[in-house]
């Protein structure tokens, strides 16, 4: 008489082999620290979660482009405030030039004091530059990357100072005659407006700074809530798992003896 698995013992060792997968998963989700390692898990999460990561990843490198700007405004501005530092002192000579108890030789030295200031100024403009993009010797924009999408982009101005002051007049001044005043006055006044540009574009650039990261670190917790695992959670499942399987082995260990029982009674 043959004698096959019934359809109890069979149903418990798919039950078993179900346990046992499950009880590797929790396995696999404790030892790496996520909960979704592998895309049957849950795929609709999975696909959220790299969508989430992405953002993520996407608005940390904006963080870093937007700083890199910054950084240009910075040397930037340090360059027009050394400009604007050089022209107060050559209006200081220019006044004291003006004086007339100074003879020709005072004058005359004075005025080479000016120059060298103003080969100083020339100088510094051309030396501006960021990673070997000009910032003060050219009219133009920098386009910055600040955000993960296409459209999300900021544009740094640079300027052309040196022609700007040269066409005010600065570059050929002459300090003893009292059109030098005026002439100083206009490019300070310019230098000003620049200096002005630079730092609101600065504060454009900290505040989309301050919202990427925001951004990030919402996406950052919404993907951990997705994608990583909680300990609590699936240590208190394995254990549930780990429960049900010492049962079905115990059960699966009762049915083979009640079937050895009956072979035992059929054989005698």
């Amino acid at each position: 008489m043959a004698i096959t698995v019934t359809g109890a013992s069979a149903g418990s060792l798919n039950q078993f082999n179900q346990i046992q997968t499950r009880v590797n998963q929790y396995d696999q989700q404790l030892a790496s620290g996520k909960r979704i390692n592998e895309s049957a898990v849950d795929p609709a999460g999975l696909q959220v979660f790299l969508q989430l990561q992405g953002q993520e990843l996407g608005n940390n490198t904006a963080i870093k482009n937007s700083l890199d700007g910054i950084s240009a405004l910075q040397i930037a501005e340090g360059s027009v405030n050394q400009v604007n530092d050089s022209l107060q002192q050559i209006r200081e000579l220019s006044v004291q030039a003006q004086n007339g108890t100074l003879n020709s030789n005072d004058k005359a030295s004075l005025q080479k004091q000016a120059d060298a200031l103003l080969e100083g100024i020339k100088d510094s403009l051309s030396q501006s530059s960021f990673n070997g993009q000009s910032l003060l010797s050219q009219d133009g924009e920098l386009k910055l990357q600040t955000g993960p999408d296409s459209e999300n982009s900021q544009n740094i101005t640079t300027y052309n100072l040196a022609d700007t002051l040269d066409e005010l007049g600065l570059f050929s001044i002459d300090i003893t005659e009292s059109a030098a005043l005026d002439q100083l006055d206009n490019a300070q006044d310019f230098l000003t407006t620049v200096s002005s540009e630079i730092g609101a574009n600065q504060n454009r650039l900290d505040s989309t700074i301050n919202q990427l990261a925001e951004t990030s670190l919402n996406s950052a917790e919404a993907a951990s809530r997705i994608g990583d695992t909680d300990y609590a959670k699936a240590l208190s499942e394995r254990s549930a798992a780990l429960v049900q399987q010492e049962v079905g082995i115990a059960m699966q260990a009762q049915a083979n003896a009640n079937r050895g029982l009956v072979l035992n009674l059929l054989a005698s």
